[in-house]
């Protein structure tokens, strides 16, 4: 008798369990809307410096390298480029001196670009953590190239060595 009175306990304590687990997953829940406002300012960067990117001999890729000041340490760089192949796999360094000298020091690896939309392949924007890069750009004297493999294929002026094509500060 003592054996069955604990089963009979044990499923009236499972028959509670059960009963108040559906009763609490079976309440409705209410769905909020995203809130899609954000801080005055915010999600928007004005301040921006355009430089021009042009084919290198043989080759017809082109386009333009463009930076953002998004905070005074941190630098976004985007890059958009044209006749690009797709399948093809491009590499975008930031180089020390002009684009004319053919200098092989980079200066900064930027991310690679994908030969089926022109632009980085991971992100939209390669990140420069550098504290005031951005406010410096216009006396650095460098070069963006593109370069498939080893081959050169697309190269501009930034800084010191070109006016830029578009800005806003």
């Amino acid at each position: 008798m003592n054996r069955f009175f604990n089963i009979r306990n044990t499923i009236a304590v499972l028959g509670i369990f059960f009963s108040l687990a559906a009763f609490l997953s079976s309440c409705e829940q209410q769905k909020f809307e995203p809130n899609m406002s954000v801080a005055p300012g915010g999600g928007t960067i004005t301040t921006f410096k355009s430089y021009t990117i042009t084919s290198a001999t043989g080759a017809t890729v082109y386009g333009r390298v463009v930076f953002y000041k998004y905070s005074s340490a941190v630098t976004l760089v985007e890059v958009g480029l044209y006749n690009t192949t797709t399948g093809t796999p491009y590499t975008a360094s930031i180089y020390e001196g002009k684009a004319a000298d053919s200098a092989a020091k980079a200066l900064k690896p930027l991310d690679a670009i994908s030969g089926a939309t022109g632009e980085f392949s991971t992100n939209k924007y390669y990140t420069i953590s550098e504290a005031g890069f951005y406010d410096k750009l216009n006396a650095y004297n460098a070069n963006v190239k593109i370069m498939t493999g080893t081959s050169l294929v697309a190269s501009g002026n930034i800084g010191s060595n070109a006016a830029p094509v578009a800005q806003s500060q």
